[in-house]
């Protein structure tokens, strides 16, 4: 009893994976990631502010627009609200999630852009609007397009 008593417990062997660094791996068993396509960021980037700044502008305007004739503008306002909405959302995920190559969520964001293009230029003949929306519709929303339109045929 006093030789069980006496042993000292013994201490746990240190893990086998517990402080390995990338540099004490072998290069066949480093895994590099493959760099994201700057042209995809930017578009994500640029279709993100975009649909941001069609969601700002209709509530921004809420006062000259409920004053308007007919229900064209609220008509304009909700389809410019709805596709920025989708629009920046869709680019909000695919730019955080930029190595997914999932071909129907950047159809859909194409799609979205598009849209938003073209609920932006149509939103320049509503009374109200003017070219807030349409302006930066085609300065920084085509090349956006095209650019992941250009990407997606690529992958």
């Amino acid at each position: 009893m006093l030789e069980s008593f006496m042993r000292l417990p013994r201490p746990t062997p240190p893990a086998n994976h517990g402080h390995v660094q990338q540099s004490d791996l072998p290069p066949e068993q480093i895994h590099t990631l493959d760099p994201v396509p700057r042209g995809r960021l930017a578009a994500c980037v640029i279709a993100f502010l975009l649909g941001s700044w069609m969601l700002a502008v209709p509530v921004a305007l809420i006062d000259q627009l409920k004053d308007a004739p007919g229900p064209g503008a609220a008509i304009v306002s909700g389809i410019v609200i709805a596709l920025g909405v989708a629009t920046a959302g869709l680019a909000g995920f695919l730019f955080f999630n930029a190595r997914d190559r999932r071909r129907p969520l950047s159809f859909a964001l194409i799609a979205a852009l598009a849209g938003t293009i073209g609920a932006a230029l149509v939103s320049a003949t509503s009374p109200g609007y003017g070219w807030l929306l349409a302006f930066p519709a085609i300065v920084a929303g085509i090349p956006a397009l095209l650019a992941l339109a250009r990407d997606a045929r690529r992958s």
